[in-house]
């Protein structure tokens, strides 16, 4: 008797050469690898999270900032991570130093939240041209795709569709890159929700 050692699957099967990290806008089901804790450059306090989405992509860099550049806090910021909190069902964070450059929140480690991503494009500081990062729209639960607020309202899970529905990509690039970008790409072508405060999940 033969053991089957593999079954076809049509879209692994599409996947396959694809890049191994997200790059594009849209809900995704992320295992939380780390989230530690940044200061910018002018004195922003930030939580950087990083993970893996159910198909084995990437995500880094999803910052959200807790402070801003005076100290005081973000609340926009503060409300994401109590609502990130809410959704992975943890309850506190804490913070301790994994090494000489690095403080992270073990509570987080290992954690499956349901994200909506919104993709923006950049231009780099550096040489000028073309970059994106992603910036957390709203965060849900994994399990049901409810957002906290549908399930304080015992309601369900739909404002995640909604939002991916009309979500658009952010562009923020210069407007000589753009105009650049614009001209390599015909060179090529010729050349052939708010958060409550007071709800508690547990």
């Amino acid at each position: 008797m033969n053991n089957v050692m593999f079954v076809y699957n049509k879209e692994l099967a599409l996947s396959a050469g694809q890049s191994g990290f997200i790059t594009e806008s849209g809900a995704y089901i992320i295992t939380i690898n780390e989230a530690k804790f940044t200061r910018g450059k002018e004195g922003a306090h930030f939580i950087e999270i990083s993970g893996e989405s159910e198909d084995g992509r990437k995500v880094n860099y999803l910052n959200v900032c807790c402070k801003k550049n005076d100290g005081t806090d973000n609340q926009y910021g503060i409300n994401m991570i109590n609502a990130i909190m809410g959704c992975a069902g943890v309850k506190q964070l804490t913070q301790i130093t994994k090494d000489a450059n690095t403080c992270i929140a073990p509570e987080l480690t290992g954690k499956t939240v349901g994200l909506v991503l919104q993709k923006t494009l950049r231009t780099k500081r550096t040489d000028g041209s073309d970059t994106f990062s992603f910036d957390i729209r709203i965060p849900f639960v994994a399990k049901t795709g409810q957002t906290l607020q549908e399930i304080e309202s015992g309601k369900v899970a739909e404002t995640v569709n909604k939002i991916v529905s009309t979500l658009k990509d952010k562009d923020e690039r210069n407007k000589s890159s753009q105009h650049n970008s614009y001209n390599n790409y015909q060179n090529h072508n010729n050349q052939y929700e708010q958060y409550d405060d007071n709800f508690s999940p547990f």
